[in-house]
Protein backbone atom coordinates (compact mmCIF):
# COMPACT_ATOMS: atom_id res chain seq x y z
CA UNK A 1 0.00 0.00 0.00
CA UNK A 2 2.69 2.57 0.87
CA UNK A 3 4.47 1.60 -2.31
CA UNK A 4 1.79 2.03 -4.14
CA UNK A 5 1.31 5.35 -2.79
CA UNK A 6 4.26 6.69 -3.19
CA UNK A 7 3.82 5.99 -7.17
CA UNK A 8 0.53 8.11 -7.32
CA UNK A 9 2.86 11.20 -5.19
CA UNK A 10 5.98 10.64 -7.71
CA UNK A 11 3.16 10.43 -10.55
CA UNK A 12 1.05 13.54 -9.15
CA UNK A 13 4.16 15.73 -8.82
CA UNK A 14 5.80 15.07 -12.14
CA UNK A 15 2.47 16.00 -13.44
CA UNK A 16 2.64 18.95 -11.43
CA UNK A 17 5.86 20.25 -12.92
CA UNK A 18 4.99 19.17 -16.26
CA UNK A 19 2.73 21.87 -16.57
CA UNK A 20 3.29 24.64 -13.43
CA UNK A 21 0.23 27.24 -13.16
CA UNK A 22 2.80 29.87 -14.22
CA UNK A 23 3.14 28.03 -17.83
CA UNK A 24 -0.77 27.94 -19.10
CA UNK A 25 -2.48 30.93 -20.42
CA UNK A 26 -6.24 31.31 -18.76
CA UNK A 27 -9.41 33.04 -20.06
CA UNK A 28 -12.28 34.71 -17.67
CA UNK A 29 -14.23 32.43 -16.27
CA UNK A 30 -17.71 33.54 -18.22
CA UNK A 31 -15.41 33.37 -21.43
CA UNK A 32 -17.55 30.17 -22.69
CA UNK A 33 -17.08 29.57 -26.68
CA UNK A 34 -20.12 28.94 -28.72
CA UNK A 35 -20.14 25.59 -30.52
CA UNK A 36 -23.04 26.23 -33.25
CA UNK A 37 -22.41 23.47 -35.89
CA UNK A 38 -19.68 24.74 -37.90
CA UNK A 39 -19.02 24.65 -41.78
CA UNK A 40 -16.87 21.34 -43.10
CA UNK A 41 -15.74 20.03 -46.15
CA UNK A 42 -15.86 16.66 -45.43
CA UNK A 43 -19.52 16.45 -43.91
CA UNK A 44 -20.10 12.79 -44.34
CA UNK A 45 -17.28 12.12 -41.52
CA UNK A 46 -18.03 15.26 -39.06
CA UNK A 47 -21.81 15.10 -37.69
CA UNK A 48 -21.71 16.88 -34.01
CA UNK A 49 -20.93 21.01 -33.34
CA UNK A 50 -17.80 21.49 -33.17
CA UNK A 51 -16.48 22.98 -29.90
CA UNK A 52 -12.96 23.57 -30.96
CA UNK A 53 -11.49 22.69 -34.30
CA UNK A 54 -7.85 22.11 -33.70
CA UNK A 55 -7.53 20.71 -37.73
CA UNK A 56 -4.65 23.18 -40.01
CA UNK A 57 -6.21 24.78 -42.69
CA UNK A 58 -4.19 24.31 -46.28
CA UNK A 59 -3.58 28.04 -46.77
CA UNK A 60 -1.27 27.99 -43.16
CA UNK A 61 2.52 28.16 -43.66
CA UNK A 62 5.12 27.28 -40.74
CA UNK A 63 5.15 30.95 -39.80
CA UNK A 64 1.36 31.09 -38.98
CA UNK A 65 2.00 29.09 -36.04
CA UNK A 66 4.07 32.22 -34.37
CA UNK A 67 0.65 34.58 -34.12
CA UNK A 68 -2.10 34.14 -32.23
CA UNK A 69 -4.36 35.77 -35.05
CA UNK A 70 -3.62 33.40 -38.07
CA UNK A 71 -2.73 30.04 -35.36
CA UNK A 72 -5.48 27.56 -34.06
CA UNK A 73 -2.97 27.08 -30.98
CA UNK A 74 -1.41 29.61 -28.52
CA UNK A 75 1.99 30.84 -30.28
CA UNK A 76 3.31 30.96 -26.89
CA UNK A 77 2.70 27.58 -24.93
CA UNK A 78 4.28 24.76 -24.46
CA UNK A 79 8.13 24.60 -26.10
CA UNK A 80 11.57 25.08 -25.49
CA UNK A 81 13.05 28.77 -24.35
CA UNK A 82 13.88 30.78 -27.26
CA UNK A 83 12.51 28.60 -29.67
CA UNK A 84 9.19 29.43 -32.19
CA UNK A 85 6.47 27.07 -33.30
CA UNK A 86 7.91 28.17 -36.98
CA UNK A 87 11.34 26.30 -35.98
CA UNK A 88 9.66 23.38 -34.45
CA UNK A 89 6.56 22.34 -36.39
CA UNK A 90 6.43 21.11 -39.98
CA UNK A 91 4.03 20.44 -42.64
CA UNK A 92 4.89 17.36 -44.43
CA UNK A 93 3.30 16.14 -47.48
CA UNK A 94 1.31 13.02 -46.79
CA UNK A 95 -2.39 12.38 -47.24
CA UNK A 96 -4.58 13.76 -44.75
CA UNK A 97 -6.72 11.89 -42.07
CA UNK A 98 -10.21 10.81 -41.94
CA UNK A 99 -11.53 13.33 -40.69
CA UNK A 100 -9.64 16.25 -42.66
CA UNK A 101 -10.95 17.56 -46.04
CA UNK A 102 -8.51 17.20 -48.49
CA UNK A 103 -9.27 20.29 -50.09
CA UNK A 104 -8.96 22.29 -46.85
CA UNK A 105 -6.48 20.87 -44.58
CA UNK A 106 -3.31 19.05 -44.21
CA UNK A 107 -1.17 17.28 -41.80
CA UNK A 108 0.73 19.02 -38.89
CA UNK A 109 3.55 17.21 -37.26
CA UNK A 110 5.26 18.18 -34.27
CA UNK A 111 9.08 17.82 -33.35
CA UNK A 112 11.95 17.51 -30.82
CA UNK A 113 15.11 17.52 -30.81
CA UNK A 114 17.77 19.38 -28.25
CA UNK A 115 16.05 22.32 -28.15
CA UNK A 116 13.26 20.64 -26.18
CA UNK A 117 13.95 21.43 -22.86
CA UNK A 118 11.26 23.30 -20.97
CA UNK A 119 11.74 25.83 -18.16
CA UNK A 120 9.77 25.57 -14.74
CA UNK A 121 9.48 28.34 -13.14
CA UNK A 122 13.42 29.09 -12.44
CA UNK A 123 14.27 25.10 -13.19
CA UNK A 124 14.98 23.83 -16.38
CA UNK A 125 12.98 20.35 -16.59
CA UNK A 126 16.31 18.22 -18.56
CA UNK A 127 14.87 15.18 -17.76
CA UNK A 128 12.03 15.84 -20.40
CA UNK A 129 12.35 16.61 -24.06
CA UNK A 130 8.86 18.51 -24.48
CA UNK A 131 7.12 20.44 -26.84
CA UNK A 132 2.63 20.14 -27.00
CA UNK A 133 0.67 22.19 -28.59
CA UNK A 134 -2.90 24.09 -26.76
CA UNK A 135 -5.28 25.15 -28.51
CA UNK A 136 -5.82 29.05 -28.04
CA UNK A 137 -9.58 29.17 -26.81
CA UNK A 138 -9.41 26.11 -25.12
CA UNK A 139 -9.42 27.86 -21.19
CA UNK A 140 -7.83 26.27 -18.22
CA UNK A 141 -10.53 26.81 -15.65
CA UNK A 142 -12.81 24.44 -14.88
CA UNK A 143 -16.39 25.47 -16.14
CA UNK A 144 -14.65 27.91 -17.94
CA UNK A 145 -15.50 26.59 -22.11
CA UNK A 146 -18.25 24.03 -23.46
CA UNK A 147 -15.30 21.25 -23.20
CA UNK A 148 -15.84 20.96 -19.51
CA UNK A 149 -19.43 20.12 -19.32
CA UNK A 150 -22.03 17.44 -20.52
CA UNK A 151 -21.29 14.88 -23.49
CA UNK A 152 -17.81 15.85 -25.29
CA UNK A 153 -15.48 13.95 -27.81
CA UNK A 154 -11.87 14.26 -28.52
CA UNK A 155 -10.58 13.41 -31.54
CA UNK A 156 -7.25 13.04 -32.91
CA UNK A 157 -5.10 11.34 -36.00
CA UNK A 158 -1.31 10.32 -35.71
CA UNK A 159 0.83 8.92 -38.68
CA UNK A 160 4.41 8.30 -37.81
CA UNK A 161 7.29 10.18 -39.77
CA UNK A 162 9.74 7.14 -40.57
CA UNK A 163 12.32 9.79 -41.34
CA UNK A 164 11.97 11.02 -37.48
CA UNK A 165 10.89 8.04 -35.82
CA UNK A 166 10.29 7.83 -31.96
CA UNK A 167 12.57 5.80 -29.82
CA UNK A 168 10.15 3.21 -28.30
CA UNK A 169 12.80 2.30 -25.26
CA UNK A 170 11.47 5.82 -23.65
CA UNK A 171 7.43 6.68 -23.08
CA UNK A 172 5.72 9.11 -25.04
CA UNK A 173 3.03 10.91 -23.49
CA UNK A 174 1.51 12.33 -27.09
CA UNK A 175 -1.70 13.79 -26.19
CA UNK A 176 -3.15 14.51 -22.67
CA UNK A 177 -6.33 16.45 -20.74
CA UNK A 178 -4.81 17.83 -17.77
CA UNK A 179 -6.58 19.38 -15.32
CA UNK A 180 -6.73 22.70 -14.09
CA UNK A 181 -4.69 22.10 -10.76
CA UNK A 182 -2.34 20.70 -12.72
CA UNK A 183 -2.52 17.10 -9.98
CA UNK A 184 -3.14 14.60 -12.89
CA UNK A 185 -5.37 14.03 -16.73
CA UNK A 186 -8.66 12.95 -17.26
CA UNK A 187 -7.09 10.79 -20.13
CA UNK A 188 -3.29 10.32 -21.30
CA UNK A 189 -2.72 8.91 -25.08
CA UNK A 190 1.00 7.58 -24.63
CA UNK A 191 3.48 5.19 -27.01
CA UNK A 192 6.87 3.85 -26.64
CA UNK A 193 8.00 1.92 -22.79
CA UNK A 194 5.77 3.54 -20.11
CA UNK A 195 7.83 4.07 -16.86
CA UNK A 196 6.52 2.25 -13.97
CA UNK A 197 5.30 5.26 -12.26
CA UNK A 198 3.14 6.03 -14.73
CA UNK A 199 1.51 2.55 -14.44
CA UNK A 200 3.36 0.35 -17.61
CA UNK A 201 4.68 -2.79 -16.34
CA UNK A 202 5.26 -4.43 -19.73
CA UNK A 203 7.88 -3.19 -21.03
CA UNK A 204 6.79 -3.07 -24.50
CA UNK A 205 7.13 -0.33 -26.19
CA UNK A 206 5.29 -0.34 -29.93
CA UNK A 207 2.12 0.32 -28.37
CA UNK A 208 -0.62 3.19 -28.58
CA UNK A 209 -2.46 3.18 -25.01
CA UNK A 210 -5.02 5.25 -23.58
CA UNK A 211 -4.99 5.62 -19.68
CA UNK A 212 -7.93 6.83 -17.58
CA UNK A 213 -7.36 9.24 -14.77
CA UNK A 214 -5.94 6.44 -12.39
CA UNK A 215 -2.96 6.12 -15.14
CA UNK A 216 -4.76 2.51 -16.03
CA UNK A 217 -4.96 1.38 -19.42
CA UNK A 218 -7.98 0.65 -20.89
CA UNK A 219 -7.31 0.60 -24.32
CA UNK A 220 -4.65 -0.55 -26.19
CA UNK A 221 -3.21 -1.15 -30.04
CA UNK A 222 -0.10 -1.58 -32.27
CA UNK A 223 1.36 1.60 -33.34
CA UNK A 224 1.31 1.08 -37.62
CA UNK A 225 4.27 2.89 -39.21
CA UNK A 226 2.79 2.95 -41.86
CA UNK A 227 -1.14 4.13 -42.01
CA UNK A 228 -3.06 6.92 -40.06
CA UNK A 229 -4.42 5.66 -36.88
CA UNK A 230 -7.35 7.55 -35.10
CA UNK A 231 -8.56 8.03 -32.04
CA UNK A 232 -11.64 9.45 -30.11
CA UNK A 233 -11.95 9.81 -26.23
CA UNK A 234 -15.37 10.42 -24.65
CA UNK A 235 -15.65 12.32 -21.71
CA UNK A 236 -19.37 12.17 -19.71
CA UNK A 237 -19.53 14.51 -17.43
CA UNK A 238 -22.60 14.17 -16.34
CA UNK A 239 -22.01 10.77 -14.80
CA UNK A 240 -18.27 10.50 -15.23
CA UNK A 241 -17.30 8.21 -17.40
CA UNK A 242 -14.50 7.70 -20.83
CA UNK A 243 -15.22 6.05 -24.14
CA UNK A 244 -12.68 5.32 -26.50
CA UNK A 245 -13.33 4.81 -30.37
CA UNK A 246 -10.84 4.01 -32.67
CA UNK A 247 -10.14 2.83 -36.16
CA UNK A 248 -6.92 2.58 -38.68
CA UNK A 249 -6.59 4.55 -42.20
CA UNK A 250 -9.89 5.98 -43.64
CA UNK A 251 -11.85 3.42 -42.05
CA UNK A 252 -15.16 4.48 -39.55
CA UNK A 253 -14.32 4.73 -35.77
CA UNK A 254 -16.18 2.20 -33.52
CA UNK A 255 -16.33 1.99 -29.78
CA UNK A 256 -13.41 0.01 -28.32
CA UNK A 257 -14.43 0.32 -24.68
CA UNK A 258 -17.29 0.44 -22.96
CA UNK A 259 -18.38 3.49 -21.21
CA UNK A 260 -16.00 2.65 -17.87
CA UNK A 261 -16.29 4.71 -14.61
CA UNK A 262 -13.59 8.04 -14.52
CA UNK A 263 -12.81 11.09 -12.61
CA UNK A 264 -14.09 14.28 -15.43
CA UNK A 265 -13.83 17.00 -12.88
CA UNK A 266 -11.19 19.31 -12.72
CA UNK A 267 -11.53 21.17 -15.76
CA UNK A 268 -8.53 21.94 -17.79
CA UNK A 269 -6.60 21.55 -21.14
CA UNK A 270 -5.93 19.01 -23.83
CA UNK A 271 -2.35 19.12 -24.91
CA UNK A 272 -1.24 17.61 -28.19
CA UNK A 273 2.73 16.77 -29.01
CA UNK A 274 5.68 15.30 -27.54
CA UNK A 275 6.68 14.82 -24.12
CA UNK A 276 9.58 12.25 -24.20
CA UNK A 277 10.41 10.90 -20.68
CA UNK A 278 13.60 9.78 -19.40
CA UNK A 279 15.15 6.28 -18.98
CA UNK A 280 17.19 5.36 -16.27
CA UNK A 281 15.78 8.32 -14.05
CA UNK A 282 14.58 8.66 -10.66
CA UNK A 283 12.71 12.32 -10.62
CA UNK A 284 11.38 12.05 -14.18
CA UNK A 285 11.28 15.64 -14.64
CA UNK A 286 14.80 16.62 -13.74
CA UNK A 287 17.29 13.66 -14.09
CA UNK A 288 17.44 10.61 -16.80
CA UNK A 289 19.11 9.51 -19.81
CA UNK A 290 17.91 11.16 -23.01
CA UNK A 291 20.09 10.54 -26.27
CA UNK A 292 21.31 13.47 -28.19
CA UNK A 293 19.09 14.36 -31.03
CA UNK A 294 19.75 15.95 -34.44
CA UNK A 295 17.70 19.45 -35.08
CA UNK A 296 13.89 18.57 -35.15
CA UNK A 297 15.34 14.69 -34.84
CA UNK A 298 12.04 12.62 -33.76
CA UNK A 299 8.21 13.99 -34.72
CA UNK A 300 4.67 13.25 -35.00
CA UNK A 301 2.32 13.72 -37.16
CA UNK A 302 -1.41 15.03 -36.26
CA UNK A 303 -4.16 15.60 -38.30
CA UNK A 304 -8.12 15.59 -37.61
CA UNK A 305 -7.69 17.28 -34.29
CA UNK A 306 -11.31 18.93 -33.25
CA UNK A 307 -13.33 18.91 -29.94
CA UNK A 308 -17.09 18.22 -30.63
CA UNK A 309 -20.64 18.03 -28.66
CA UNK A 310 -21.32 14.63 -27.82
CA UNK A 311 -25.12 15.08 -26.27
CA UNK A 312 -27.60 13.19 -27.38
CA UNK A 313 -25.66 10.20 -27.98
CA UNK A 314 -23.70 12.39 -31.12
CA UNK A 315 -20.32 11.35 -32.02
CA UNK A 316 -18.35 11.83 -35.47
CA UNK A 317 -17.16 8.25 -36.49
Amino acid sequence: MRTQSLLLLVGAAAAALLNPPSNKPTLPSDHVPPYPPQPDGNASTIKCPIIFDGRIPKNLTLASFDSATTSPYSPSYVKGENTSWSSILLLPRTRPSRFDSPARHQPVEVTIDNRSLFRAGEKLQVGFRRAGLLLKDDANDPGADAADSGVVTFHWSVKQDAMRPLNLTHEYMNLWHEKADYNGNQYTFVGGTVLPVDGGLDGQGDKWRVQNAKNEFVFEVPIDGREWQNFGVQLDYNINTLKVFYSKGMAPLRAVTDALPNDNAGGGQMQIGIAKKPTETETVVFDGYQESMALRGEGQIYGGIFVEKSDGGCVSL
